[in-house]
């Protein structure tokens, strides 16, 4: 096959739609991106202090008879305005952070999509493939049916109608396996989707090229995303370790009263306020370290980007090798079904001059149809391969 430089699809639109996947997937889903927009919200206002406000009340008798009754109300705030850009670098940080977790959510919702895929996939190869055991099945019976007709007029192999018959028994117990299978296949795709794995109508895809293929992968927008966090971070603790300034400030409110008001002691109200700043330097024999882990993570991640970069070109080459190979399978089946057109075509003749029988025609018909189904197979093997490619891609399309 000759590989073609763009994407086409032949998809309905339920395949990376939620459709695919049921209520329960969705639901978990779902709450992955509210805990997500959540921590990104917490993280975003982390740098806000919070408003403390206070109240107190007290009774003492210092002043012997006199007993004095003390309320007092406060409301304060002590806010940091400027920490060297940790503050604008926590808010960016947080952004970045919603951004890669939003990724990697859908990633998972791609991931499972892929897996009922799969499964269907091998849902509909486990049914071609019973196919090819009952026509198996049916050769093997005409096989046993001639070899003993030899056998009883004395001129068969009582070895050859024992394999034969040795055989049969094996096709049919490889197809009681089968049909395990097909039944375990329906219940893991009912693990993920509530749709009939006998109705879903599978998607055709073609192959795009690589420079697509890297150029609108989500993993790699992933690993690039990730680079932003932890640039965000390696800045953050670089700030952390700068001059800080704080504005602080209070409301103050006071009374105070006295059991007996006498000439000294007159029940008072006293309402002020306080307001300032604060300049913090922290002084810390580890900061160094601190700062250089953060920039040695940060430079890890771009180095990861390059290496992210490589496993999915070497995945790409290895996906195109495959098809490649089954490509030239399905040649040598289609080739075979020539061959077994010409054998047809003489198996007829002979018929004709009696030199052969239906049945012999037969097992030649039930051969070539086996060839149809193992072509069958490939290209949904060939389309298991290219989905592998294309259900990470972020901007696919429909056609």
């Amino acid at each position: 096959m000759k590989l073609k430089k763009f994407l086409f699809l032949l998809f309905p639109a339920l395949v990376f739609s939620g459709d695919l996947l049921n209520d329960l997937k969705q639901k978990e889903l779902n709450f992955d991106k509210e805990q997500s927009i959540q921590d990104s919200k917490d993280t975003e206002k982390s740098w806000i202090s919070p408003i403390i406000l206070k109240y107190s009340y007290s009774k003492d008798n210092t002043l012997g008879s006199i007993k004095t009754t003390n309320k007092t109300f406060s409301i304060s705030v002590n806010q940091p305005v400027f920490k060297s850009g940790a503050i604008y670098y926590s808010i960016k940080y947080a952004q970045h952070s919603k951004s890669y977790n939003m990724l990697n959510i859908e990633l998972q919702r791609r991931a499972l999509i892929k897996q009922a895929l799969d499964l269907a996939y091998d849902y509909k190869i486990t049914k071609l493939n019973q196919k090819i055991i009952l026509l198996n099945i049916a050769n093997t019976k005409i096989d046993i049916k001639k070899k003993k007709e030899e056998f009883l007029n004395g001129i068969g192999d009582s070895t050859l109608l024992n394999n034969a018959i040795l055989q049969l028994n094996g096709l049919k117990l490889n197809l009681e396996d089968l049909k395990t299978n097909l039944e375990s296949l329906r219940n893991s795709f009912k693990n993920i989707s509530s749709l009939n794995i006998d109705k879903i109508k599978l998607p055709v895809f073609e192959l795009i090229t690589k420079n697509q293929y890297l150029k609108s992968n989500l993993d790699l927008l992933a690993q690039k995303k990730l680079k932003k966090v932890k640039y965000d971070l390696y800045k953050m603790q670089f700030g952390d370790q700068l001059l800080s300034v704080n504005i602080n400030g209070s409301l103050n409110w006071q009374k105070t009263m006295y059991s007996q008001n006498t000439p000294l002691f007159q029940d008072s109200k006293n309402d002020y306020y306080r307001i300032g700043f604060s300049v913090t330097l922290p002084i810390s024999f580890n900061a160094v370290n601190k700062i250089q882990k953060s920039k040695i993570d940060y430079l890890k991640s771009l180095t990861m980007i390059e290496d992210k970069k490589l496993q999915l070109t070497n995945t790409y080459n290895n996906i195109v090798n495959q098809i490649k190979t089954i490509d030239k399978k399905i040649q040598i089946y289609k080739d075979n079904v020539k061959i077994y057109d010409d054998l047809i075509a003489s198996t007829l003749d002979s018929i004709e001059a009696g030199n052969a029988t239906k049945l012999d025609l037969q097992i030649l018909e039930n051969s070539r149809k086996t060839m149809f189904v193992n072509i069958e197979i490939l290209k949904l093997q060939k389309q298991k391969l290219l989905l592998s490619l294309y259900y990470k891609l972020h901007n696919w399309k429909l056609k």
